[in-house]
C-alpha cells in the first residue's frame, strides 16, 4: 500500500492524476476548486446560484472508469428547457446537494453509487469566485483570469476567506502524500491550495507534498512563465514543496541543479507520449509509483 494519498485541483490536470492513480492500492482523496464560473458550471451558477460542480463531475467520472455505465451516463448532455443543454452529471450533482443540503455529502453518495473507492471533497463550503490582482486593479472570476493577459501577482477570494470542507483539512493533515495536480496554476492549482485555510494546513501536514508541473505555459494565465516562476508563484502564495515531477523534454521544465538549490527534490521523468501538452495517464502513473513506492521502501530501510 502507498497509504493515503491527497490530490489538490481541478480540471484536466486533477482528472490526469486521479486516471493515473485510481487502481494504485492506496487510500485515494481528492480536494476539487467549486469555484469555475465557465462553460455548464458557470451558466447554472448565474441561473440556480451555488457552487460550480464540473470538476467533481468530472473527477467522479474518471474516477469510475469508462466501463460504467452511470459514470457514461453522467457525462452525456441533455438538454433542459428553460436551462439549456448541460452534462447530466452536472444537474444530478446540484439537485443531490439540494436533497442532502450539502455539496460534500451528495459527492460521498454518488460516488458509493458509482462504486468508487476513493473520495472527492469540494474544496469549499462556501459559494466561492476567484479574484486575482494585476497591477492597479483586480479580475473577478475563473473564466476571466484565464484569459487575462495581465500578470496576476496574487489571488484572492470572495469571500475573502471561504469555509473550507473539514473533510479537505482532515485529509490533508492525515496523509502520506499530498500531490499538486498539473493544470491551470491560479484557476485549478492556487484555487484550492491558496485558501486561507489550507495554507498552513498544508504547511503543518507531515505529508510529503509534491508537484506535478505543468508542461507548458497556458495562453493568458501563465503564457511565457518558466518554471521557475511558476515555482516562485507557489511560494509567494505560502506554498512549499518537498518534491517537483517534470518532464525535462517539456516546454516548462527545471535544471535538477535549479531545485537543488532550493532544496527540493527533482523528479524528471517522461510524461508527454503523442500529445505534446498532455500528461499521459500510463506515463504519470509510472512516475508517481516510483515516487510513492519509492518513499515507502526508503522508510521500511530507515526503520
Amino acid at each position: 500500500m502507498f497509504g493515503r494519498v491527497t490530490v489538490i485541483g481541478g480540471g484536466h490536470g486533477l482528472a490526469a492524476v486521479l486516471a493515473a492513480l485510481r487502481s494504485e492500492p492506496c487510500e485515494l482523496i481528492a480536494v476539487v476548486t467549486i469555484a469555475d464560473d465557465g462553460g455548464s458550471s458557470g451558466e447554472l451558477r448565474r441561473r440556480l446560484g451555488g457552487p460550480a460542480v464540473g470538476d467533481l463531475r468530472r473527477a467522479l467520472i474518471v474516477l469510475a472508469g469508462d466501463e460504467a455505465p452511470l459514470a457514461r451516463a453522467l457525462g452525456r448532455p441533455v438538454t433542459v428547457q428553460g436551462f439549456g443543454r448541460h452534462p447530466l452529471g452536472n444537474l444530478v450533482i446540484r439537485s443531490l446537494a439540494g436533497v442532502f443540503g450539502d455539496l460534500a455529502a451528495a459527492s460521498d453518495w454518488l460516488r458509493l453509487e458509482l462504486g468508487i473507492r476513493a473520495r472527492v471533497i469540494p474544496a469549499t463550503v462556501d459559494n466561492v469566485s476567484l479574484v486575482a490582482e494585476v497591477g492597479r486593479g483586480v479580475i473577478v472570476g475563473e473564466s476571466a483570469i484565464g484569459t487575462s493577459q495581465a500578470a496576476i501577482s496574487r489571488l484572492r477570494f470572495s469571500p475573502e476567506r471561504p469555509r473550507v470542507n473539514d473533510g479537505a483539512l482532515a485529509s490533508i493533515a492525515t496523509s502520506d502524500y499530498v500531490l499538486l495536480a498539473p493544470g491551470s496554476l491560479f484557476t485549478s492549482v492556487l484555487a484550492v491550495c491558496a485558501l486561507p485555510d489550507v495554507v498552513p494546513a498544508l504547511a503543518a501536514t507531515a505529508a510529503r507534498k509534491v508537484w506535478i508541473c505543468n508542461l507548458e505555459g497556458q495562453p493568458g494565465e501563465t503564457a511565457g512563465m518558466s518554471a521557475l516562476s511558476h515555482l516562485a508563484v507557489l511560494r509567494r502564495h505560502g506554498i512549499r514543496v518537498d518534491a517537483v515531477l517534470f518532464d525535462p523534454e517539456a516546454e516548462v521544465s527545471f535544471a535538477p541543479a535549479q531545485l537543488a538549490r532550493r532544496r527540493i527534490e527533482a523528479v524528471p521523468a517522461p510524461l508527454q507520449d503523442g500529445q505534446p501538452g498532455i500528461h499521459d495517464p500510463a506515463l504519470l502513473r509510472t512516475a508517481l509509483r516510483g515516487i510513492l513506492g519509492g518513499a515507502r521502501q526508503a522508510s521500511s530501510a530507515a526503520a
